[in-house]
């Protein structure tokens, strides 16, 4: 009876444990038809809230003037706006990249523009303390089109992202 019970109980912490270290995915916008996924966001805790945040001032997605698409779903109000900033900044302080799209107040050219960005899809892979940053971005300079895969990664420890390996603005970190 005892071992039937210890068993039980390993079986048990098994279980949790399994389960509250499982991976765990995000879609934030789609890869068919590039729409940005409410129902996800909705889901996102307030540090992936802030990683969406930060995603949605280095890549654009439908901007219209100070008006992006993912910024407007994450409850942010327009482009650049102090809440957007002041989310990034709390968990990313010490990042360049981070401190550099604040300064520039998050702001990213129109797709009506000569040259702009647009994320064909963008999602999020927690595992634990590390998180995948899966992407495509589309860029778009005067009539000419340049593609930035990810992924870029990120550990998220005492409430901070760190970056382990970012494509996107890389040449930042040099």
């Amino acid at each position: 009876m005892k071992r039937l019970y210890t068993y039980c109980i390993v079986v048990l912490l098994l279980m949790i444990y399994t389960e509250g270290s499982a991976q765990k995915t995000y879609t934030i916008i789609s890869k068919k038809g590039s729409m940005v996924n409410r129902a996800a966001i909705k889901q996102l805790t307030p540090s992936l809230r802030a990683l969406a945040a930060y995603y949605s001032a280095v890549g654009g997605t439908k901007c219209k003037e100070l008006s992006c698409e993912l910024t407007t779903a994450l409850g942010l109000g327009s482009q650049g706006s102090e809440e957007q900033k002041e989310l990034i900044q709390k968990y990313f302080p010490d990042d360049k990249v981070a401190q550099m799209i604040c300064g520039q107040n998050c702001y990213l050219p129109p797709e009506n523009s000569l040259s702009y960005s647009d994320f064909e899809y963008l999602s999020f892979t927690v595992n634990g303390e590390n998180v995948l940053v899966n992407y495509r971005l589309i860029v778009y300079n005067r009539g000419a089109t340049k593609t930035i895969d990810g992924p870029d990664m990120y550990t998220y420890d005492h409430q901070v992202f760190k970056d382990k390996k970012r494509v996107l603005y890389s040449w930042v970190n040099k």
